[in-house]
């Protein structure tokens, strides 16, 4: 075995290594949410208030979040808008990815599966799909913005929100200007990552360029006005969706308020994002019971609202994203065995 060989190995181990630290502290964090939210818990209370609930808010909100995967997949295909992306394998690899996430919530795992899982379709490899989900980001960026600035409209709320919303307007500035910058002056910039590439070992270039081109690709949404316009609608469409969902929950239990739902989903959003945990276990509920502890909602009632909340969110993507994929994979099956001489 070569001395590169070994070294590729070694990376690819840490890596994994890596990986599997990660799951296992997600593992921990999941655990020690659910002790503390459990610890000074009255069960009976919670059984008393979802009893309460009245299940066609509830439906109202499980409609809700399919419309957000529809929002999500016409927002993916307005950021590819170079391929000629059908409508039901995207969703399949949107569903895939976020099933992927669910379960492995490390390295954004499920971004990297719904790339390669949409990268057989016409005009669509890896490279390009991701992207098209790092813009993705961005706009759920600015969408996150537009939430804290009407939050801050509508009630006070802590300094430290404050700060965090104009962070978050700061950041989405100088990456915006990043963007344009590297956009407006892509070919200098490949031109320098090839010269820099050469200096490696022999074929490096030749492997990696294309591969940067395909992603750089996947960011020219922004050069088209059309394309812009239409993920900015979608985005504001999937994240007002999210916002009717927590509502439409909220109402069941008798709290229907906008501002907390509001807040819910910002809460939601940062909170999933910053700590991940298989299927967001524990964290879920508890930035539930704090968001809604700011609207005097007690603590029992707050953590009922957390778990069907957090049924009603989870549920649909893995129910239908196990049932698109197993029928892509019967679909394939039954192509290959045409396809069979006979």
């Amino acid at each position: 075995m070569t001395n590169s060989s070994q070294g590729w190995g070694a990376r690819l181990r840490a890596l994994t290594e890596n990986k599997a630290l990660r799951w296992v502290l997600g593992l921990g964090i999941m655990l020690l949410s659910l002790w503390l939210l459990g610890r000074e818990l009255d069960w009976a209370q919670v059984w008393a208030a979802l009893q309460t609930v009245q299940y066609t808010w509830v439906l109202v909100g499980v409609l809700a979040i399919v419309g957000t995967f529809f929002a999500r997949v016409w927002r993916w295909q307005a950021l590819l808008w170079r391929a000629d992306l059908p409508l039901w394998p995207t969703m399949t690899a949107l569903l895939v990815g976020q099933v992927v996430n669910l379960a492995l919530p490390v390295m954004r795992s499920g971004d990297v599966a719904r790339a390669v899982w949409i990268s057989p379709q016409r005009g669509a490899d890896a490279p390009q799909a991701l992207g098209s989900v790092a813009l993705e980001k961005v706009w759920d960026l600015l969408a996150l913005l537009i939430c804290g600035i009407l939050l801050l409209l509508m009630m006070p709320l802590p300094t430290w929100f404050t700060r965090s919303t104009w962070g978050t307007a700061l950041t989405l500035a100088v990456g915006g200007v990043g963007l344009w910058v590297g956009l407006r002056w892509k070919s200098v910039w490949f031109r320098l990552a090839g010269r820099i590439l050469a200096r490696f070992p022999a074929g490096w270039d030749r492997a990696l360029l294309p591969k940067l081109r395909s992603l750089a690709q996947g960011l020219t949404s922004l050069e088209n006005g059309e394309a812009s316009a239409k993920a900015f609608v979608w985005t504001l469409a999937t994240w007002a969706l999210g916002v009717a969902a927590n509502w439409a929950v909220m109402a069941g239990f008798g709290i229907a308020s906008l501002p907390a739902a509001l807040l819910l989903m910002v809460g939601l959003m940062v909170g999933n994002a910053i700590v991940p945990t298989p299927a967001r276990l524990g964290v879920f509920e508890g930035i539930c019971v704090g968001c809604l502890a700011l609207f005097a909602v007690p603590y029992d009632q707050a953590l009922a609202v957390g778990l069907v909340l957090h049924l009603v969110v989870m549920g649909p993507p893995l129910l239908l994203g196990a049932l698109l994929a197993l029928g892509t994979q019967v679909r394939q099956g039954a192509g290959r065995k045409m396809q069979e001489p006979r």
